[in-house]
């Protein structure tokens, strides 16, 4: 499946940080797009303006900020807030909301206000420039996990947190069909999945078919984001070089069962068979709208089980005198063991065989994106050089 312009059908894009742009960021964005098959970039709402700030306090502003991004390449801007939106917009265990985030005024100081209303505002305005952007796609990370990764594990079940973000979910449809924003032309509001051991959420295919079953959605703008590095935080490699699911036994299903032993001793069968059960699920045929692509490294221990970390790395964390020390190490294990957005091809997974996947689901799914998640290459040009060609097989 070639990926020369015009003989790939699905767009692609890039998403940059502010840390992968040049000085002359205008013109980096404008050659990525060019040099590449590129339909655009994807920036995250907190690097555009920060998320305690309203994102525009006027028409003026609001047009000078569109005609910023436009000029920065950007098609598909992604949410500012994420880390236990469930319990704070529900109201579910506030106080332990309050607790873990080390006090009510750092609630705040996160949020904005403790009401929501600031997050809900700022989530509408960012939706409201993607729409003047003619963006493709608002993406929104539907995930509940603690501020410090590792130092808690989950307090709620799956099904509290799937309903709590429907309820959320819902609010946020609801702001933008009051204000007009949503048509059958708007954006699609792209819902990435929550990556296993860190996070709880929406994280499977059945998951993500709960979500859309109970979410008033008369445009049909909701859609589904898989992220591929998510996914695989699930899978991890035994000393014996065999493969399994690095989860806690009940959250292992007969069909994920049924992988291990089939694929247990093909690592990268495995890895991609576990993507094609979730990608191309009959659910969600026809309303999946891109892939955020990256791999995972294989890990070889667990590091994380239900957001708690595993000893002996939780006793060092309780070790360190300080909320910054203890968050810089829980992140630095994230980033360097499961979070890690790797070139395809370094990591578990083959480059012809995605290729051939992503084929497959561009058949059952309209319209589908293709976004090359490599936000943690620096420089990250030679990185999207090589992702490109391990989709050709030449890497």
């Amino acid at each position: 499946m070639p990926l020369e312009r015009g003989e790939f059908e699905m767009k692609q894009y890039l998403t940059l940080k502010p840390e992968q742009m040049t000085d002359d960021a205008k013109a980096f964005a404008q050659h990525l797009c060019n040099q590449y098959p590129l339909a655009g970039v994807e920036m995250f709402g907190d690097d555009v303006k920060p998320r305690t700030l309203p994102l525009f306090s006027s028409q003026e502003e609001k047009q000078a900020l569109v005609r910023q991004l436009g000029e920065l390449q950007v098609k598909r801007l992604h949410a500012s807030y994420w880390a236990y939106p469930t319990a704070f917009l529900t109201g579910n265990r506030f106080s332990e909301l309050v607790e873990r985030m080390g006090g009510e005024e750092e609630v705040r100081a996160y949020y904005g206000d403790l009401t929501g209303d600031h997050m809900m505002a700022r989530w509408t305005q960012e939706y409201a420039v993607a729409a003047a952007l003619e963006a493709d796609s608002y993406v929104f990370h539907l995930i509940d996990y603690a501020p410090i990764d590792g130092m808690w594990a989950f307090s709620m079940d799956k099904q509290t947190i799937l309903q709590a973000m429907i309820a959320m979910l819902q609010r946020f449809v609801n702001s933008l069909l009051s204000q007009e924003l949503l048509t059958e032309n708007s954006p699609v509001i792209e819902l990435e999945n929550a990556g296993w051991g860190l996070e709880h959420g929406v994280q499977t295919a059945r998951d993500y078919a709960c979500v859309l079953e109970q979410v008033y959605d008369p445009f049909r703008r909701l859609r589904v984001g898989w992220e591929v590095n998510h996914l695989l935080h699930a899978v991890g490699k035994m000393k014996d070089g065999s493969v399994r699911f690095f989860l806690p036994p009940e959250e292992v299903t007969s069909e994920m069962r049924r992988l291990e032993e089939k694929y247990g001793l093909e690592p990268q069968k495995f890895a991609l068979e576990w993507l094609r059960y979730n990608l191309l699920h009959p659910k969600l045929w026809g309303k999946v709208a891109a892939v955020h692509l990256s791999d995972c490294k294989w890990k070889t221990s667990e590091y994380f089980r239900n957001g708690l970390l595993a000893q002996p790395w939780l006793a060092e964390m309780q070790k360190l005198n300080n909320w910054e020390a203890r968050e810089e190490y829980g992140v630095k294990i994230v980033l360097g063991e499961y979070d890690s957005h790797e070139v395809l091809g370094d990591g578990a997974l083959n480059g012809s065989d995605m290729a051939v996947l992503l084929a497959q689901l561009e058949e059952k799914n309209q319209g589908l994106m293709l976004l090359h998640e490599l936000k943690n290459s620096v420089p990250v040009e030679p990185a999207l050089q090589r992702q490109l060609a391990a989709l050709k097989g030449e890497h």
